[in-house]
């Protein structure tokens, strides 16, 4: 088949997908995906990285954004001979009993998920079952931050650290060994170009490195005040992500990190300066 485009590109306005544009536009030939698009034409790669991730139990937004959208994506790479890369999230190992590896075949659907998390189970089973193995590629994302040498840069506000940041030390309360992936936004969409140039269709994580709820709530400062509307957010969030087993442990990445470091690819830490300007820039913006 005469590919017109190297990638098709799907997400390009969110946080990954703003630098994933600007990563592929030097590498080749790239159609961004219109939100309300009927048609599409042929590219080597479909990227999605596109969907709805707040946690408000928008479950129309879930089907329609995460599920139905992968479900037309898939359909037409598999038409096409395309290889498909969906990213999805880490969410889909929640209160899992045994820690979710790189396998295709990994999640499974819990009552106890919440319907982000239940979303993107159903939206893996779906590609899986549309798609030829051979060219499927799943990315299980951790939370992601701001670049390290810019806070200001894709920044998110409605992200629950953000949200919890805001309402300073009260909104990291237990302080205790809470873990939690995090990765810069930066460094994953290097990691995942890496992997789009070396690895072979399966299923990757993209996870960064483990942090401490006692480490955000070492750095939070206390705001002039704290809205209404934020601190019903603070109390809806730590639940959410608070949740027993922590997802931290329900899922590792022991084989993407092997593939990335072969490439000379290592997360960074993220340090105690970072926290402190990230906690700032919370309560002031």
């Amino acid at each position: 088949m005469n590919y017109l485009y190297d990638y098709l590109l799907v997400g390009s306005s969110g946080q990954i997908g703003r630098l994933l544009k600007v990563y592929l536009e030097v590498r080749g030939r790239v159609f961004i995906v219109p939100r309300n698009f009927i048609t599409l034409p042929a590219a080597r790669h479909v990227i999605n990285v596109g969907g709805y991730t707040k946690f408000d139990n928008r479950v129309d937004k879930y089907w329609n954004d995460n599920i139905r959208l992968a479900i037309r994506l898939a359909t037409h790479a598999e038409a096409t001979g395309a290889c498909y890369h969906q990213f999805s999230s880490e969410a889909v190992a929640e209160y899992r009993t045994s820690v979710l590896r790189e396998s295709i075949e990994g999640p499974i659907a819990s009552p106890k998920m919440i319907d982000y998390a239940l979303s993107k189970v159903l939206t893996e089973q779906s590609v899986r079952a549309i798609m030829n193995p051979r060219k499927l590629y799943i990315y299980r994302c951790s939370d992601v931050v701001p670049p390290i040498a810019r806070i200001d840069r894709q920044w998110r506000r409605d992200h629950w650290l953000s949200i919890l940041f805001s309402c300073g030390k009260p909104g990291f309360a237990a302080n205790d060994d809470f873990p939690v992936w995090i990765a810069p936004v930066d460094h994953l969409v290097r990691a995942f170009v890496l992997l789009l140039d070396n690895a072979y269709p399966g299923a990757y994580h993209l996870l960064g490195n483990k942090y401490l709820w006692s480490t955000f709530y070492k750095y939070a400062e206390e705001p002039p005040t704290v809205l209404p509307a934020t601190a019903k957010l603070a109390v809806h969030v730590n639940p959410v992500i608070r949740i027993d087993p922590p997802l931290a442990t329900c899922i590792d990445a022991p084989l993407t990190n092997a593939i990335l470091e072969s490439l000379e690819f290592r997360w960074p830490r993220i340090e105690a300066d970072y926290w402190r300007r990230y906690a700032h820039y919370a309560i002031t913006h």
